[in-house]
């Protein structure tokens, strides 16, 4: 080694100034020439002690431990070993070369001291991702159909479901009063009066059946058989002719008058009028001067009804022969033909009366195909 001679002192070298956040920035550090290939290698001096400092320089204060920073983004250069020995104990004690608290080993000893708490991350440390690939297990097609066919009920989906159970409880109970009769809205004396005028209508059908079976019997057993036959051939030409429309006919009845108040009639109340007459037993049916037969037809507008091709002018008057009283209630049920007057902004009386004559008759055609069924025997 070369050690430079006796007399002549060493090089002082310049401290470097700290600055005061206690940080050495890169440019303060002045990198030395490395040696030159094949030159041989200076030990350095010895280290100096406190006799061989220069006159009139004090030894650098001990500089305290740099706290933590954002590393430095350029790259310090660091001197040789020797070459940082060369520059004495000044420029030694002027840079730290204490690690920052983040580069020292979990297991050193400066750091047992710490407390566990301190190492414990405050934010809450995200689950570990499920395995992927190769390495995640693959569960088997009846699993996964299993998984997808499983029911998952909700909240939502157990109010939805309750809802729609009362909707439909809701919609059966609606179509059962819809489809109850409306004889169930009729007070206890209309219910009473039908009773008895079916009860009297059924007495009725008794009595004609009696009859037939009677006249069946003098046909069938020979006894004045011809006169029987004539007798009974014209009572059914004089009902045949009633029913349709080629003879009048009198009787008991009730009369029927609708008046147009504050709205017109509509053909369909007419007709819906002359249904109500008919399911009550009515015989011979009149309005105006035109008679009612099974082929009769309402047709034009409201305010302008045709029957049978005949403009019908209000007030129009109805003229019926059958029993008054089933008529006469017939007609006044709630709900039934003069409440549907009533509607279209019409009025309706119905008198009861003991003698009702209908005058009014029909042309009937004769039929030109129709010929009757031959009697057997004949």
């Amino acid at each position: 080694m070369t050690r430079p001679a006796a007399d002549e002192p060493p090089a002082q070298s310049t401290p470097t100034p700290v600055p005061q956040d206690g940080t050495v920035a890169a440019d303060d550090v002045t990198p030395l020439d490395a040696p030159s290939p094949g030159a041989p290698v200076a030990d350095g001096p010895d280290l100096l002690d406190g006799t061989d400092l220069l006159d009139g320089t004090d030894p650098a204060e001990p500089v305290a431990a740099p706290e933590p920073s954002d590393p430095v983004d350029a790259t310090v250069p660091v001197a040789p070993a020797g070459a940082r020995e060369h520059e004495g104990g000044a420029a030694a004690s002027s840079v730290d070369s204490t690690p920052p608290p983040d580069d020292l080993a979990p297991d050193d000893p400066e750091h047992d001291d710490l407390e566990h708490d301190d190492l414990t991350p405050t934010g809450s440390v995200p689950d570990a991702p499920a395995a992927t690939g190769d390495d995640a297990p693959r569960p088997g097609a009846w699993t996964t159909l299993g998984r997808a066919m499983r029911p998952s009920a909700s909240k939502g989906q157990l109010l939805a479901a309750a809802l729609c159970a009362l909707l439909g409880f809701a919609l059966v109970v609606q179509l059962r009063q819809s489809d109850e009769s409306q004889l169930g809205s009729l007070r206890q004396n209309d219910l009473v009066r039908l009773l008895d005028e079916t009860t009297t209508r059924a007495d009725e059908l008794s009595r004609e059946a009696v009859e037939l079976e009677r006249e069946r019997d003098d046909l069938v057993s020979g006894t004045d058989s011809q006169q029987a036959a004539l007798d009974a051939a014209r009572r059914n030409a004089t009902t045949q002719g009633i029913l349709t429309g080629r003879l009048p006919a009198v009787g008991p009845g009730v009369r029927i008058t609708l008046t147009e108040t504050s709205g017109p009639i509509r053909p369909v109340t007419m007709l819906h009028v002359l249904e109500e007459l008919r399911n009550a037993g009515a015989e011979a049916i009149q309005i105006n001067d035109t008679r009612v037969v099974a082929s009769s037809a309402f047709t034009g507008t409201a305010g302008e009804v045709v029957l049978d091709g005949a403009l019908l002018e209000p007030p129009y008057r109805w003229l019926v022969i059958g029993d008054p009283d089933t008529m006469a209630t017939a007609l006044e049920i709630p709900g039934g033909a003069i409440a549907a007057v009533r509607l279209d902004g019409g009025s309706g009386s119905v008198e009861q009366l003991e003698d009702v004559e209908v005058d009014a008759v029909v042309d009937v055609p004769e039929p030109l195909y129709a010929t009757p069924v031959p009697v057997e025997g004949s």
